[in-house]
């Protein structure tokens, strides 16, 4: 039934919470801070904002990374220089490579049933495509597809169309997107006119949910 698959990345394939807390652990300490888990959250919402913006294209990325922390910190008040946050931030975040649980059963599943995997993630390009190769993963796929290098984040229906020119779709019935996320992945796919998998634990109108990747090879 479907021959290309489409797969976001964070907290689908590898565990992006795991290294956000170590990454924004290390921006603590760069303010003698201590970790705790009001800051994380307080900091979560305050990104999850950013991104719903940059999502609905109200702001830039690179607007999004440049003020993320400013905004944090400043809600705390404190000053910073939020672009050397960024960075602090990123290159801890870049060394991050722990897998979901049947991440990789579930990659080697698709690749013996000959599917054209192609990772399709809203991220930084350099960030995602070094954890694809810490991780062990980036070996899977045929095709990245990664919403720095694209210009469009989805559920832009560009970044889909980019996905389906490069492609070269005859059918578009044989695309399936899967991921965690409802307002990119799922709303994406359904924009795009094609099937999606979520994976995760809300209400969803996901052409099928799943609670773990392993039920994934029951659909495929």
């Amino acid at each position: 039934m479907y021959k290309y698959i489409l797969m976001d990345l964070d907290n689908t394939l590898l565990d992006f919470n795991a290294g956000e807390r170590d990454a924004f652990n290390k921006v603590l300490e760069s303010e003698r801070m201590h970790y705790s888990d009001e800051l994380i959250q307080r900091y979560q919402q305050i990104n999850g904002k950013l991104w719903q913006d940059l999502e609905a294209g109200n702001i830039t990325r690179q607007q999004l990374l440049d003020t993320r922390f400013q905004k944090f910190f400043g809600s705390i008040g404190r000053t910073v220089d939020g672009v050397e946050k960024e960075r602090i931030f990123r290159a801890t975040l870049n060394d991050s490579h722990v897998l979901i649980e049947g991440a990789l059963a579930l990659l080697q599943y698709l690749k013996s049933k000959d599917m054209i995997i192609c990772s399709a993630t809203n991220g930084v390009y350099h960030t995602q495509m070094q954890r694809m190769q810490a991780s062990g993963i980036y070996e899977y796929f045929d095709h990245h597809f990664i919403s720095e290098e694209i210009g469009y984040e989805k559920p832009d229906i560009r970044f889909f169309e980019h996905c389906f020119n490069t492609l070269q779709l005859d059918n578009q019935q044989e695309v399936l997107m899967i991921g965690d996320t409802l307002t990119s992945d799922i709303l994406g796919a359904k924009n795009a006119g094609i099937d999606s998998c979520y994976f995760g634990f809300k209400a969803s109108d996901a052409t099928y949910t799943v609670r773990t990747l392993k039920e994934i090879e029951d659909i495929i």
